[in-house]
């Protein structure tokens, strides 16, 4: 593999990136996914790629509810009930969804524009310090506190 992946955890109430992580594309998912949590959640959402039991574990020991989407494999298909937990979970994870698209779309942060991975780990959190800087004048259009 070649390139990178960005991370993100997003506030689900006001769309406010509140971590990133970029790593390299050889990296699975699940290996920054610890990091993305900033441990006072109730719920963390997150789609199949970050699923493991180990993690399940530690975040209802945490007392975080474990909302990650079930990943099926080829000796245990998933069941109906995983299956529509699998769709309620993708509703809600629309938000983070709609941070790579802003990302992409209107930030143009489709490719990389620097050589290295701390150059455009750098990139990526000044884009999302800019996208938080935009979604605060929204959520607090006359310089008020959320």
């Amino acid at each position: 593999y070649f390139g990178y992946k960005a991370h993100v955890g997003v506030d689900q109430g006001s769309a406010i990136i509140r971590r990133s992580k970029l790593t390299d594309a050889a990296v699975n998912d699940t290996v920054p996914a610890d990091e993305l949590i900033s441990g006072d959640e109730k719920a963390v959402y997150a789609d199949q790629a970050y699923d493991k039991h180990e993690r399940r574990a530690g975040l209802a020991a945490r007392g975080i509810k474990p909302r990650l989407m079930f990943r099926p494999n080829k000796h245990h298909p998933l069941t109906e009930r995983q299956k529509r937990f699998n769709d309620a979970v993708g509703r809600r994870r629309a938000p983070v969804e709609q941070v790579f698209a802003r990302l992409k779309g209107v930030y143009g942060w489709a490719r990389a524009r620097y050589l290295g991975l701390a150059r455009n780990h750098t990139h990526l959190r000044l884009l999302c310090l800019a996208m938080n800087l935009k979604r605060w004048a929204v959520l607090c259009p006359a310089g008020g506190v959320v």
